[in-house]
């Protein structure tokens, strides 16, 4: 895709999240009912920011495992140790190119994987990638069907939101059955891109080689020791505590009595619209639109307040994401 053509994409993709944002905060009440309610969090924010970081640095030491049992557990030519530091900053800026473009994971991804080409070979490292977002997708799945079940337990849940949870049920279904067909089966995916990829880069058979070694690594998950795969599901684990953790504290400084229940709620809620619209730019207008803070019994500007608050703090976290990207440029 053209750089034109994409930077015309995001504008578009822009205008229709911003539309929908302004739309969304005038039904909740207009713009000063959401802003007394960004103001009420206060400096609990700093934490939420903190709390967003562990997050990132979860996901991050899931990544390191995935990275070291990947490789082999040793070290290869030309590359050195990996270290968090530099894990870490390219899991920022990652995140930070997957949010400002529509591209999501197709950007987000490979980014992490320039980052580290100086630490980790390529193959080690997309197996590595491709691993670690295995691992968390099934920790999505165990969450969005336990936030399903606990919503459908609502009393006077809407019909197109019935719908919308049978529809989320039913893509974790089709999601495990891919995934457990994958693993018995083995297909060989990358290695039938290999020859588009050689054409593409004017090389010869190098890439069908190194798609083979990666398809091998990722097949080779079956195999890790309990305690290795136990370590990582620990890793995604904690990153959905702090993210339900979150959501709790920015419900606390808005309404009394807010239960951890209601805050796993609208984080599984909240989780099914950002792999869902993962191709919106910080998902303006989405995330607002996309709350069921009144169904589960809050005003309407609860949520929209929440989804403002997170989204500050993507914000904050993005522009530190972008500071070892720069960097890494400059230092071509």
């Amino acid at each position: 895709m053209s750089r034109s053509r994409l930077s015309f994409l995001n504008i578009l993709v822009a205008i229709v999240g911003v539309a929908l944002l302004i739309f969304t905060v005038q039904r909740a009440g207009g713009w000063g009912a959401v802003v007394e309610g960004v103001a009420s969090v206060g400096w609990w924010f700093v934490v939420i920011v903190l709390l967003g970081a562990f997050r990132m640095a979860c996901r991050t030491r899931a990544w390191m495992i995935c990275a070291n049992e990947a490789g082999t557990g040793r070290r290869e030519p030309g590359t050195s140790e990996l270290r968090f530091i530099d894990a870490f900053g390219a899991w920022l800026a990652g995140d930070a190119i997957g949010n400002l473009t529509p591209l999501g994971l197709l950007a987000s991804e490979p980014t992490k994987v320039l980052m580290v080409r100086t630490r980790i070979s390529t193959v080690t490292s997309i197996a590595s990638v491709t691993i670690e977002n295995a691992f968390y997708t099934a920790s999505v799945c165990v969450v969005l069907l336990a936030g399903t079940w606990l919503f459908l337990q609502r009393a006077d849940v809407p019909p197109g939101l019935v719908q919308v949870a049978e529809l989320i049920l039913t893509a974790v279904a089709i999601a495990a059955v891919i995934g457990v067909w994958a693993v018995r089966t083995r297909p060989a995916v990358l290695s039938r891109f290999a020859p588009v990829i050689a054409r593409l880069a004017g090389r010869s058979d190098a890439p069908a080689e190194a798609m083979r070694e990666v398809e091998a690594r990722i097949y080779g998950v079956p195999q890790w020791s309990l305690g290795r795969i136990l370590h990582v599901v620990s890793w995604e684990a904690a990153f959905h505590v702090a993210a339900v953790a979150e959501v709790w504290i920015v419900l606390e400084t808005l309404v009394p009595k807010v239960t951890w229940t209601d805050a796993f709620l609208l984080e599984s809620a909240g989780r099914f619209v950002t792999v869902a619209f993962k191709f919106v730019p910080y998902r303006l207008g989405i995330d607002e639109a996309g709350s069921v803070a009144t169904v589960i019994g809050f005003a309407p500007a609860v949520g929209v307040t929440l989804a403002l608050v997170r989204r500050l703090r993507i914000i904050v976290l993005n522009a530190v994401g972008l500071i070892p990207l720069v960097g890494s440029r400059h230092g071509r």
